[in-house]
């Protein structure tokens, strides 16, 4: 487990290291442990008091009546590495992404990015167009995850909600892309 710097004395971004493989099952246990221990640290109790509540389809949730105090918790996984950012403060988004060797990402930027990103990763020279498309996907993800909507196309209104989010990017190996929202 590595800590990545955070943003604020009240987030905290861990990475794991985990199999390189599209399963997830592994890795997902791997980052809970992580998760229960750093939690157990910062709560002061041990890390299997610590719940993690999770469904199909929702996200992953801290469930600690007793301590009285809404954690929000995201995760995020690739193939080799798994990401958690914990705000002990609110709510908290993380994504991350490994760019694809072939990446058709103009469509899928005019629908979900929005013109403005559309038309600033355009400009941009041929090579630079597909890392610039991963760091505003990452961006848009967290902060999606950060207020608790699922993916949706974009438009105004969105852009105005997602402006309520601090979006920090994160510092991850060659290859990867990522970013952590907050509120």
């Amino acid at each position: 487990m590595t800590a990545l710097a955070g943003t604020a004395p009240d987030l905290v971004v861990i990475s794991v290291a985990t199999p390189d493989s599209p399963l997830r099952h592994v890795a997902r246990l791997q980052l809970r442990t992580a998760v229960r221990e750093v939690l157990g640290l910062q709560l002061d109790c041990t890390p299997e008091s610590i719940v993690l509540a999770s469904r199909p389809g929702q996200a992953i949730r801290v469930d600690l009546p007793r301590h009285g105090i809404g954690i929000g918790l995201s995760v995020s996984h690739e193939a080799g590495l798994s990401v958690a950012a914990i705000h002990r403060c609110g709510p908290v988004g993380i994504d991350i992404l490994r760019l694809p060797q072939e990446l058709d990402w103009q469509p899928v930027a005019r629908d979900y990015l929005g013109p403005q990103v559309l038309a600033r990763i355009a400009a941009l020279p041929t090579d630079e167009q597909p890392p610039a498309f991963a760091h505003e996907w990452t961006r848009l993800e967290a902060g999606l995850k950060c207020l608790g909507v699922g993916l949706q196309e974009w438009n105004p209104s969105l852009a105005q909600r997602l402006e309520s989010c601090r979006l920090t990017g994160l510092k991850l190996p060659a290859g990867l892309f990522g970013a952590v929202a907050r509120r």
